[in-house]
């Protein structure tokens, strides 16, 4: 269960509290792979929902704009971006003052946010950034280091460049069903055989050439 007292701590709006915070609870639960309180803080706070075992740069302060939510078994590497907003370009002016309340020329907030889902064992290469009409990353998914993602990506699909293409598959169409139906991602850590997912994959190659640094 997450830490109700570093969860009630956290509400005092301090950088260098909280900060001090999600490291000492990462720390004291096992990280990124494993903190619940991490993963409560900033789904309650920031309004990010951060699945098990996914870690990296989607825990980095600002990387992930709110109305996320990423599945599990996901690797991040940093730095990352994923937007959900963008400036008004059908406004007289596309400057923050004249949409953004925090800044204190307008009274609310006149730009929506469009939601993201990330699936579960996606991978992110370094710099990479997905744009804000972009609604699903599919699981499985590879976004390669420095792509551009501006469409929906589909699941196990490898997508490098800019503007992001998809380059090739990471397995067969009947593999991504099998896999996808299979949804191995819900079971906990413990269940899964560690053999069974460290060795290619029903006789397919892995993915050559991806654009990606790992984690």
């Amino acid at each position: 269960m997450p830490n109700s007292f570093f969860l009630s701590l956290y509400r005092i709006e301090s950088r260098i509290l909280r900060n001090w915070i999600r490291y000492v609870v990462g720390k004291l639960e096992g990280g990124e792979y494993f903190s619940l309180t991490l993963r409560e803080i900033f789904k309650r706070f920031y309004d990010v929902e951060i699945g098990l075992y996914t870690h990296g740069g989607c825990f980095d302060m600002y990387a992930v704009d709110r109305g996320t939510k990423i599945g599990r078994y996901c690797s991040f590497a940093r730095p990352t971006r994923i937007l959900n907003l963008n400036h008004p370009m059908d406004f007289k002016s596309t400057h923050a003052f004249f949409f953004n309340p925090i800044l204190g020329q307008c009274t609310k907030d006149l730009t929506a946010f469009n939601p993201l889902t990330v699936g579960s064992d996606v991978w992110m290469g370094a710099q990479a950034m997905i744009l804000p009409h972009v609604s699903n990353i599919g699981t499985g998914a590879v976004i390669g280091a420095g792509a551009v993602v501006h469409h929906d990506v589909p699941p196990y699909a490898v997508v490098v460049g800019s503007p992001a293409r998809v380059v090739r598959y990471r397995f067969s169409p009947a593999v991504i069903e099998e896999l996808l139906a299979s949804r191995w991602w819900e079971n906990p850590l413990a269940q899964l055989d560690i053999n069974e997912f460290s060795r290619p994959y029903m006789n397919n190659t892995p993915a050559q050439g991806t654009e990606g640094t790992r984690p």
